[in-house]
């Protein structure tokens, strides 16, 4: 082949494409005008556009189709379970599964032989049912063929805690569903004061004289017991959670392998108890006293102690994370391997105790005071710490990493050795301390003061934040 002709095949292919670019947004119809108006003759170029263009246009309406859903070829109900019970009032999920075990798409009717239509989603919550052996049936109507249909048998029980315990929780079978009425609890207090194995949950006994009953193994969950009179009681293996016994008067009383969790048990005297090993977790316990209490190894976890007072209490291996000890006083306590983890400390007076070896990190000592407490070589990584009043603590070693201490002071301490790494130190006082080989990388020291401060061999000053405003350098 000449090189005339080549270079004529290669003007023809780029003029092709040229014209092909052009007419991809155009219809068919436009198509031939546009030839018409450019005088091309080629009659092969035309075919091959025309062909081109019409599988364009056969795959751009291909495109535009929505695919069809298919219809499922079965329907199984999922939730609730065959055979099962549930509660009156409590929220039931109703779910409908295809033979793929996934969750239907089509609407569903959903029905009960003793209330009639509840929904009509594949999908849904319920908390109406009527108190009964219910049927329930769900459908999918298919008018080109049978419709799909899944039924099963759900029995809903009238509510009451005994119950409730029994299905979620372990919860003895001597125990009744039902709980003891007032008048049955009026003779049994005039007669034989013997609640043993009762059912005493979700009632009003608050303001009662309840000295020497017998409570033992006695089922007494949301009921309220404020201000009552529980002395020389036996509440031995008593389930009390979630009740109010705020305001209780327990001296004396037996409540061995009591579980305290989530009990309101505010303002009352625990002095010279004996709560070792016990679980109070999420308790209410504000302003109780626990002087000369023993609450070692005891689980206070989020636990709200507020304004409690623990002086000389036995604090060792006591479990306090996330527990809210604000304007609380600690004084005399023994605290050994004591965890105050995230703690809220907020206001609190901390006196005359060493708290070597506790878990401090991240806790919240805002505003708090601190006399004569040995805290050298504590990890306070975290914690917040800012306005904290401090007297004749000795803190050298300590790690404060990322602590905030703005605004404390920290005056003639002995901070040998401690870690102040990103810590905040704005406007925080620490004059006459003593700061030898202490670390300061990264350290916000904006307009804090170290007059007569000692910083011999102290480590990154020089890489700490703010040093034009700092006092005393």
């Amino acid at each position: 082949m000449g090189r005339k002709s080549r270079e004529s095949e290669k003007r023809f292919v780029v003029k092709t494409r040229m014209t092909l670019a052009c007419l991809a947004p155009l219809r068919s119809k436009d198509i031939m005008m546009y030839f018409k108006k450019k005088w091309i003759n080629s009659f092969g170029v035309l075919l091959c556009i025309l062909f081109l263009c019409g599988c364009w246009e056969r795959e751009k309406s291909e495109k535009s189709k929505k695919p069809l859903r298919e219809k499922p070829i079965s329907l199984t109900i999922d939730s609730p379970q065959n055979g099962g019970y549930e509660f009156f009032g409590e929220e039931i999920n109703f779910i409908a599964i295809n033979d793929n075990g996934k969750v239907i798409h089509d609407s569903v009717i959903w029905t009960s032989n003793l209330d009639g239509q509840i929904g009509n989603e594949p999908k849904f919550k319920h908390a109406q049912l009527s108190v009964g052996q219910h049927t329930i049936t769900a459908l999918i109507k298919d008018d080109t063929g049978p419709d799909l249909v899944d039924s099963l048998n759900l029995t809903i029980k009238k509510f009451t805690w005994a119950a409730y315990y029994r299905k979620h929780y372990q919860l003895s079978s001597r125990i009744d569903d039902d709980p003891l009425d007032i008048t049955t609890i009026d003779r049994v207090l005039k007669t034989t004061k013997n609640f043993r194995g009762k059912n005493l949950s979700g009632i009003d006994m608050s303001g009662r004289n309840l000295s020497g009953v017998t409570f033992e193994s006695a089922f007494m969950v949301h009921g309220n017991f404020s201000r009552c009179d529980f002395r020389d009681a036996n509440l031995k293996n008593a389930i009390i959670e979630h009740s109010d016994m705020s305001n209780t008067m327990l001296k004396n009383a037996n409540y061995s392998g009591v579980d305290f969790s989530d009990v309101d048990l505010s303002g009352v005297d625990f002095s010279g108890v004996y709560l070792s090993n016990f679980k109070m977790m999420n308790a209410n316990l504000s302003g109780c006293n626990f002087l000369k209490t023993n609450l070692s190894y005891t689980d206070l976890n989020n636990a709200v102690l507020k304004g409690a007072n623990f002086k000389h209490s036995n604090l060792v291996k006591t479990n306090l994370t996330g527990a809210d000890i604000s304007k609380a006083r600690i004084e005399g306590a023994k605290t050994v391997k004591t965890i105050f983890r995230n703690a809220n400390l907020n206001g609190t007076v901390i006196q005359q105790l060493s708290m070597v070896k506790c878990d401090l990190r991240g806790v919240d000592l805002r505003s708090a005071t601190l006399i004569d407490v040995d805290m050298n070589n504590l990890n306070l990584s975290g914690s917040h710490l800012s306005d904290l009043n401090l007297k004749r603590v000795v803190l050298y070693g300590a790690d404060f990493t990322r602590c905030n201490l703005s605004g404390s002071n920290l005056s003639n301490m002995n901070l040998i050795d401690c870690t102040f790494s990103y810590a905040q130190l704005s406007k925080a006082d620490f004059t006459n301390a003593i700061l030898k080989r202490s670390n300061f990388r990264n350290a916000d020291l904006d307009q804090s003061n170290f007059t007569n401060a000692n910083l011999e061999d102290a480590l990154n000053i020089d890489k700490a934040k703010h040093l034009g405003s700092v006092i005393g350098f």
